[in-house]
């Protein structure tokens, strides 16, 4: 399958690094992407009607190619769902490049759900022709929104964060950040636990964002809500059941912002990056000394991130874009030091997505949308 390449933009750089875009297959939203040691990149994307849509996944070598024919992910047909933006698959390779894909499930139609809306979790077990059967994780949690988050590591160990409304109190402030362990790469997981009861609340339609290290330690990135004004991110780290809590930024308003958020891990550093006040925010959180910094235009959304075995960093966003509107492309790159050099546009993105980003083995980088 040939995908469409749209801009090929030559950034003038003193390591010469370019940006491609491309489009994904299939005209499809929502693209995330990780690429494994051995330079396979595996696509996620969402294709059909955004209320009520499928998940696809593809493959192909991170120095260029064809894409593999794509497969589905979910089981039951038209289980995911776009509207929002929020709410699409995220992925994550497991032992053996295993893939993990969790998403929220749709209940277009069922209003009965709405606080019962499931928590999807599917598995492809490298070598295998299809995905596993979808299973239902939400537990006893109520009222999944934002857009939950898997994380893995080669040891096998699987952990699925996501936010919901304990049964005992629906509400904002009385929202906690959940996780459920495997130890056997995703065939079966444990009971719900939460990784912020000692300080409850959490924006409720924004989706989060986890990291499992090769030591266990499980990284969070969620928008926190102890109070209806009170919207800063917050970095959660939880190792052997005991959780620390770091406020990344502050943002006093009143709404939800619908904002998604980005980690990614290079070598020894974790790079954040998400949304404050319309604009990109990023910080390394494997150093504690080093201050966030804003990045790019205003107006800013959905933050997806990307690092070259050169150190550059390629931040790419949507600007503009809003509920049943869309946005823009943009990106921003940034030096080994964490300085901004370069930045590029791009066309319109479809209605309720996003882009996603990947560098190639020869230091250039690749934009999906």
């Amino acid at each position: 399958m040939k995908s469409a390449v749209y801009a090929l933009i030559l950034l003038p750089l003193a390591l010469h690094a370019q940006v491609q875009v491309e489009s994904l297959p299939e005209s499809g939203v929502h693209p995330q992407v990780v690429v494994t040691r051995a330079g396979i990149v595996h696509l996620v994307y969402l294709k059909g009607d955004p209320k009520a849509c499928d998940i696809r996944h593809t493959t192909r070598r991170a120095s260029g190619g064809e894409w593999s024919p794509p497969i589905t992910v979910n089981s039951e047909p038209h289980s995911a769902i776009a509207m929002g933006t929020i709410r699409g698959a995220q992925m994550a390779l497991g032992k053996d490049d295993s893939v993990q894909v969790i998403w929220n499930g749709n209940t277009s139609g069922k209003k009965d759900m709405m606080m019962r809306a499931p928590l999807l979790h599917a598995r492809r077990q490298p070598g295998a022709p299809a995905f596993s059967a979808q299973q239902n994780l939400l537990g006893d949690t109520l009222a999944l929104d934002g857009g939950a988050s898997i994380a893995a590591n080669d040891q096998g160990h699987v952990s699925i964060v996501w936010h919901a409304a304990p049964a005992e109190g629906v509400g904002e402030k009385n929202r906690l950040v959940y996780a459920r362990t495997s130890t056997d790469d995703g065939r079966s997981f444990s009971e719900p636990r939460s990784l912020n009861a000692e300080q409850a609340g959490v924006c409720a339609c924004c989706s989060l964002r986890a990291h499992l290290s090769d030591d266990d330690t499980l990284t969070v990135l969620y928008r926190g809500a102890p109070e209806a004004t009170a919207r800063g991110m917050i970095c959660l780290t939880s190792k052997s059941g005991r959780s620390t809590l770091m406020q990344l930024d502050d943002w006093r308003v009143a709404i939800c912002p619908m904002s998604s958020a980005s980690l990614m891990a290079a070598k020894q550093t974790l790079r954040a990056a998400w949304e404050n006040d319309g604009q990109i925010m990023t910080a390394l959180l494997s150093d504690p000394s080093a201050a966030a910094q804003k990045i790019g235009p205003k107006n800013a959304k959905h933050p997806a991130t990307a690092k070259n075995e050169k150190g550059q960093t390629l931040i790419a966003s949507v600007i503009g874009s809003g509920w049943s509107k869309a946005g823009t492309l943009h990106w921003d790159l940034l030096d080994a030091q964490g300085h901004s050099t370069d930045s590029g546009d791009g066309e319109k993105l479809p209605i309720w997505s996003f882009p996603a980003a990947y560098a190639k083995p020869d230091g250039n980088f690749i934009i999906l949308h």
